[in-house]
């Protein structure tokens, strides 16, 4: 598997902003950006998603992922996104968003990809076991499911610091502190 960095945002529209609005806006913006390509950049999309702890008290929670080659694409990303083409797209959506959250996280492995993935269960390492070990740990549990595994970075959000991407619910023991949220992809 090649690096890939991914910035992981969490926002919510404005009270009142139908969701079609919104969603129209965010696939429009995400449209541009992934037309627009800039060096390093390798897709954008987004999510809806439930119950997210992070985001207590909101029903209609988004999930931005923007993954790019390495941390070099993301000060490109972040330029390139309120700029040139996009600027336009980015603005309007920006202008229907209320408040959001972000995160940085570093694929470990994986197959799926996250057009792909309809849940995201989201898990904690426990203090002791090495990383290397807990990397096997996850594998046993995922087995020959289709998955990736993300790790959060310099403790960079307030998401815990793993998440794990499926098609399929994948039944996590209490000892991951597992949380799993469903995903419906916005704008295809």
């Amino acid at each position: 598997m090649s690096p890939r960095i991914a910035y992981v945002f969490w926002h919510w529209p404005k009270p009142g902003t139908p969701a079609s609005e919104f969603e129209a806006k965010l696939a429009s913006f995400h449209g541009a950006l992934n037309a627009t390509r800039p060096r390093g950049f390798i897709e954008a999309l987004s999510f809806r998603t439930n119950g997210l702890p992070w985001v207590a008290g909101q029903d209609a929670v988004y999930e931005d992922w923007y993954t790019v080659e390495d941390f070099a694409g993301l000060g490109v990303l972040n330029d390139a996104a309120v700029s040139g083409d996009v600027r336009g797209a980015h603005d309007t959506v920006a202008g229907a968003f209320l408040k959001g959250a972000g995160g940085v996280f570093k694929a470990v492995s994986g197959d799926l990809g996250l057009r792909q993935a309809r849940f995201a269960t989201w898990i904690e390492k426990r203090i002791g076991p090495t990383y290397q070990s807990y990397y096997e740990e996850v594998a046993k549990v995922v087995g020959t499911n289709g998955t990736d595994l993300w790790r959060r970075q310099m403790v960079l959000g307030p998401s815990p610091q793993f998440c794990v991407h499926s098609a399929d619910a994948i039944p996590f023991p209490e000892s991951f502190r597992p949380h799993t949220a469903e995903l419906t992809l916005v704008g295809g």
